[in-house]
């Protein structure tokens, strides 16, 4: 057992070294670090500082008023991401199916512990993480491009495998699927509502950073989540490449960490 376990965490490691120098700044940064509150003068020395809002990165490829300005912010504020480079986000670059284990680790993270601060350790900790619940069953395969399956399947894990009370009714879903299920998770809680159509899904399509950050914040803001339409946001721009989705491992533990 010890030692599949350390072959398992060597392949990791070097499955996520070819993958860090396109993530890396997605880790915290060192200008990311709170600076130190100074006084002003003429203030009592032992007065509090007055508490401030961390400002959020300002990205110049994320518009205002597009679909994805709000969960972007929202992911910044959780330190869930942020950013591919200083002042960019990338929303519709391809995102890999490392990136979006990082970012829904860091969810669950930053949901359990509000002092929780990314580090650039995250990328192996996430795919442990992942590969302990199931989530993903070949390692080497965790630099692939996420598709829209993919990412339904891991965010359902993540939240718990619950069973949805309907049926989603795509005609590109089999029934048997193993991502069905979390198809039909998905629609009833309104993280999508397929592609464009009320009819298709799309399971092998790629998705893009702006997609999946927006499927995060509907996951974790249900309240804020408009009733779905077909939504035509959840098509990437970039040229759909169909890949193998990851079956989860049948005695795999859902909870989070």
């Amino acid at each position: 057992m010890k030692k599949r376990f350390l072959t398992l965490a060597l392949v990791l490691a070097m499955c996520l070294s070819l993958a860090i120098p396109a993530f890396a700044d997605d880790a915290v940064k060192p200008e990311d670090k709170d600076p130190e509150p100074s006084e002003s003068a003429g203030e009592p020395e032992d007065k509090d500082p007055e508490p401030s809002e961390p400002a959020a990165p300002q990205f110049t490829d994320v518009p205002e008023g597009a679909y994805f300005e709000t969960p972007v912010a929202w992911a910044v504020e959780k330190k869930i991401t942020n950013g591919t480079e200083p002042g960019t986000f990338a929303p519709e670059d391809t995102c890999s199916r490392v990136q979006i284990l990082t970012f829904l680790y860091r969810a669950v993270q930053s949901a359990e512990d509000p002092d929780f601060a990314p580090t650039s350790n995250d990328l192996l900790l996430a795919a442990k993480w992942a590969l302990e619940k199931g989530m993903i069953g070949d390692p080497k395969t965790i630099n692939a491009d996420c598709t829209r399956a993919d990412a339904v399947n891991y965010i359902w894990q993540a939240f718990g495998k619950a069973e949805a009370e309907n049926k989603a009714e795509f005609t590109d879903v089999d029934a048997d699927a193993d991502y069905a299920e979390a198809v039909s998770w998905a629609v009833e809680k309104k993280i999508t509502n397929g592609d464009g159509s009320d009819t298709i899904f799309n399971p092998g399509k790629t998705c893009t950073r702006g997609q999946i950050v927006t499927f995060l914040y509907r996951a974790y803001n249900p309240a804020d989540t408009e009733p779905a339409d077909p939504d035509t946001s959840d098509e990437p721009t970039v040229s759909p490449e169909p890949t193998e989705s990851i079956s989860p491992a049948p005695t795999a533990t859902p909870e989070a960490d």
